[in-house]
C-alpha cells in the first residue's frame, strides 16, 4: 500500500512547484500596475528580472549542494519558507530599488525549487518514470500561473497590487506542514542501478554535464519569453487589457503541460522498449527542438487565436524537450548528487535570463515582440547537436 502511495506523495511534493511559480509569476501579473505607479518602462522591468536571474544563477549550485546535504524535507522547507517571506516583502516596497532587492531575495530560495523536484523524482520514482515526474512539476507551473492570474486580477481590483504578494506568501507557508504529513506515506526507492557515485567535483569535470547546461541555455528562450512577457505581448501586439491578457497565460501553460506529459510518456515508452535512457531523451529533445521553430511564425499570425495556437505549440514542444533534459543528469550521475547536478541546469537558466531579460525589454520598447519570437525559435536545434557532440566526451556513464 505504501508503494502505491508514491505517485500521490510526489504529487503533493510538486505542489511546491505551484508555489514557486506562483511567487514568480505574480510579479509579472501585477507588473502593469506597479510599472504605472513607479513610472517604469519595459527595459527597467527587464532589469528587475535580471537582478533575480543573477542571484538565481549564483545561488543554484549552493541550493543544490544544500539539498543534497540537508535532505529533501528540511532543505525544501527552509528554501520555501525563505522565498515565501521574501515574496511578501515585495508588497512593502516603494520603488524600483526595493523591488530589485526583494525579488532578488526570492531568487535565493527559489533556486532550490527545480533541484528539489529532481531529488523527489530520484527518491520516489523509477528511472523510466522520472520524466513523467518532471512533467508533473509542470502541473505545478500551470496551477501557479492560474493562481497568479486570478490572485493578481482580484487583488488589483479590490485591494491593490501589493496585496497579491501577501496572498501568495501565505499559500507557500501552508505547504510545509502538508508535505511533512504526506512524506510519511510512501517509501523512498532503493538506489537505482545507474547510480555511479559521482561527487560534486566529478560532476563539474564532466564535459557531458556542460553539454546539458549549454543545451538548456540554448532552449530556454521560448520559456523565458512566454512566462515573463505573455501579458505584455498581447497588450502591445493585440491591444488587449491587462486582465484579458492575464487570462491567456494559464491557457498557454495548460498547453505546455500537455507537452510535458507527452515528452515524459514518449521517453518512458522508448526506455521500456530497450532504448538507452539518455538516447531516448535525446530523441524526444530533437522532436521538441523542431517543434520550437514554430515560434518564428508568430509574427505573421493573422489573429489572436492563431497567435495563441502557434505560441502554444512551440511552448508544448519546449516543455516536451525540457522534462527530458532535466532528467538527463539523473540518468548520467545517479542520486547522491541529484539536486546539485540539476542545479547546474537552473544556474544556466539564471545566466541566460541575466542577459536576455533587459535585452527583451530593450527590443520590445523599440521594435515590439516580433523579432524576439524569431530569435528564440532556432537555438534549440543547436542544443541538440551540442548534446550529440558531448555525449561521448564525459567519463563512462551508464545509459548512453
Amino acid at each position: 500500500m505504501r508503494e502505491q502511495n508514491r505517485w500521490w506523495v510526489v504529487g503533493v511534493f510538486y505542489l511546491s512547484s505551484a508555489v514557486n511559480y506562483l511567487d514568480r509569476f505574480i510579479l509579472g501579473a501585477v507588473s502593469p500596475a506597479f510599472m504605472m505607479e513607479f513610472g517604469l518602462n519595459y527595459e527597467q522591468f527587464g532589469w528587475i528580472l535580471t537582478a533575480f536571474s543573477t542571484v538565481y544563477m549564483l545561488s543554484s549550485p549552493l541550493a543544490g549542494w544544500f539539498l543534497d546535504r540537508m535532505g529533501l524535507n528540511l532543505g525544501t522547507s527552509v528554501a520555501l519558507g525563505w522565498w515565501s517571506l521574501a515574496g511578501m516583502a515585495r508588497g512593502l516596497t516603494g520603488g524600483l530599488g526595493g523591488l530589485v532587492a526583494t525579488h532578488s531575495l526570492v531568487a535565493v530560495g527559489e533556486a532550490a525549487g527545480i533541484p528539489s523536484t529532481a531529488k523527489a523524482a530520484q527518491n520516489y520514482l523509477k528511472q523510466e518514470e522520472r520524466a513523467i515526474g518532471s512533467a508533473m512539476s509542470q502541473v505545478g507551473l500551470v496551477i501557479g500561473m492560474m493562481l497568479a492570474a486570478g490572485i493578481a486580477n482580484y487583488a488589483m481590483a479590490n485591494w491593490g497590487w501589493r496585496s497579491a504578494f501577501f496572498v501568495a506568501g501565505w499559500l507557500g507557508l501552508a505547504w510545509i506542514p502538508l508535505w511533512y504529513w504526506a512524506s510519511r506515506k510512501a517509501p523512498i526507492q532503493p538506489a537505482a542501478p545507474e547510480s555511479t557515485g559521482y561527487d560534486t567535483r566529478g560532476i563539474l569535470r564532466e564535459r557531458q554535464m556542460w553539454g546539458f547546461v549549454g543545451a538548456n541555455i540554448l532552449s530556454l528562450g521560448i520559456f523565458l519569453l512566454w512566462t515573463n512577457w505573455t501579458n505584455h505581448y498581447f497588450r502591445v501586439k493585440w491591444g488587449m487589457t491587462t486582465a484579458a491578457a492575464n487570462q491567456l497565460a494559464p491557457l498557454l501553460q495548460a498547453i505546455a503541460l500537455g507537452g510535458s506529459l507527452m515528452g515524459g510518456y514518449g521517453s518512458m515508452r522508448l526506455i521500456r522498449r530497450g532504448v538507452a535512457p539518455l538516447r531516448a531523451r535525446r530523441s524526444i529533445w530533437l522532436v521538441g527542438a523542431l517543434g520550437m521553430t514554430l515560434s518564428a511564425l508568430v509574427p505573421i499570425a493573422p489573429s489572436v487565436p492563431v497567435a495563441v495556437g502557434l505560441i502554444g505549440l512551440s511552448y508544448l514542444a519546449s516543455s516536451a524537450a525540457s522534462v527530458n533534459l532535466y532528467t538527463m543528469p539523473l540518468d548520467a550521475y545517479g542520486g547522491s548528487r541529484a539536486a546539485f547536478a540539476v542545479s547546474l541546469l537552473t544556474s544556466g537558466y539564471g545566466a541566460l535570463q541575466l542577459v536576455s531579460s533587459p535585452l527583451i525589454g530593450w527590443v520590445a520598447d523599440r521594435h515590439g515582440f516580433d523579432p524576439i519570437c524569431v530569435a528564440v525559435a532556432f537555438p534549440p536545434l543547436l542544443g541538440y547537436f551540442l548534446l550529440k557532440w558531448t555525449q561521448e566526451r564525459g567519463a563512462q556513464t551508464l545509459g548512453r
